[in-house]
């Protein structure tokens, strides 16, 4: 299929980890709906390995926070040359722009689904109604209904890490106008450092989906900006970048990679595993933006999967769960074998890129250029 949108000077190591990111999410709520922990891949792949795949949707989601905090300001210093220079108005705008016209429709067809009963997408009435979850929806507090009532339809849930990103879009040009500089940022993320891993264990306490709060990830997100705007002022020796890939590859893969060894060191105890990932991506990050800057990454045709998947991540993220649903849903009603397991969940993955490409490219993105040249 060709892609009608170009799109130019795109940060390739980005897209690709993205892409991660994103194809960690799909997997996840595949494993939950397979349950592929009592299949024979369970038993083919090493238990680290099967954990890696089948088990870091969660993390993939943090990541996605940390590089939403760096591409949201490196925009902003792109557009206007630094934080403090942020034009509050056109920033609200661009955002709207780029986010709510797919958001808004989704809501709207997800509100269908539930009017006409379509299994899977039916809100539990002893939860919530369907006009409290579009006014938390449309107001940006998913994830707080739901530690309130439990589990939403996955089609709705997949919205609480929406709703924790757009409130802090909506406080990034406050934050911005306090922040004149990289010290005053630099301090603003050691309060984070100190609340979000706190929130993440004592907000809420006892309740499984605590960790669902706003300050829960603003950490993640502050270490992302704080990273842009420090590769935007500071220089580095090649030397010194690479050491900071390396320790980045590091700590993602121990996070990611030893559980088990992250657990029994307590991390997860502290709250410090969403920490430690975060530190590890900013450091990626630096690295990752002065390759791109020195025009030296190189698009390796093994990994253009990804990178396209990280192209439209947004657009997959919001919708995969009706491929994942629907999905599920034919391959249980047509009685297929375990043999037919891995080349049906490839699939299932294949057409939700192409959904979340088909949406990018004649809907949303198209939708974001018309706005911004219209107004």
């Amino acid at each position: 299929m060709k892609n009608p949108i170009t799109i130019k000077n795109r940060n390739i190591g980005i897209d690709i980890l993205r892409g991660f990111s994103i194809l960690f999410v799909i997997l996840l709520h595949l494993n939950i709906r397979f349950g592929y922990s009592t299949t024979f891949l369970k038993e083919i792949l090493p238990k680290k390995l099967f954990s890696l795949i089948f088990w870091n949707g969660m993390y993939g989601v943090v990541i996605f926070f940390t590089l939403s905090g760096y591409l949201i300001t490196k925009s902003v210093i792109a557009k206007w040359g630094a934080v403090s220079q942020i034009d509050v108005k056109k920033f609200y705008f661009f955002r709207f722009a780029r986010i709510i016209p797919l958001l808004f429709t989704l809501i709207f067809i997800l509100s269908c689904f539930h009017i006409f009963q379509i299994d899977g997408f039916v809100i539990n009435p002893n939860k919530a109604s369907l006009a409290r979850c579009v006014f938390a929806a449309l107001t940006f507090h998913i994830n707080w209904l739901e530690i309130q009532v439990g589990y939403l339809p996955a089609s709705w849930d997949v919205l609480w890490s929406i709703s924790i990103e757009e409130v802090f879009y909506l406080l990034f040009p406050i934050i911005c106008f306090f922040i004149r500089n990289k010290w005053q940022l630099f301090f603003l993320l050691i309060f984070f450092m100190c609340l979000s891993p706190y929130a993440r264990i004592y907000f809420y306490e006892g309740n499984e989906l605590a960790s669902k709060g706003y300050f829960a990830y603003f950490d993640a997100i502050t270490f992302g900006c704080f990273m842009a705007v420090i590769a935007d002022q500071i220089t580095f020796q090649k030397w010194l970048l690479r050491i900071f890939c390396l320790v980045g590859l590091s700590l993602i893969l121990f996070i990611i990679y030893y559980k088990k060894i992250v657990y029994d060191l307590g991390l997860v105890d502290l709250g410090l595993n969403i920490t430690i990932l975060s530190v590890g991506v900013s450091f990626l990050l630096l690295w990752l933006h002065n390759h791109h800057k020195m025009g030296k990454e190189k698009d390796y045709l093994a990994f253009r999967w990804l990178k396209s998947m990280g192209v439209y991540s947004y657009e997959i993220y919001l919708t995969h769960m009706f491929v994942v649903i629907f999905g599920v849903q034919i391959y249980k009603y047509l009685e297929l074998s375990s043999n037919y397991l891995i080349p049906y969940s490839l699939l299932l993955i294949l057409l939700s890129y192409f959904l979340g490409r088909i949406i990018f490219n004649y809907f949303s993105e198209p939708l974001n250029n018309w706005l911004r040249r219209k107004f």
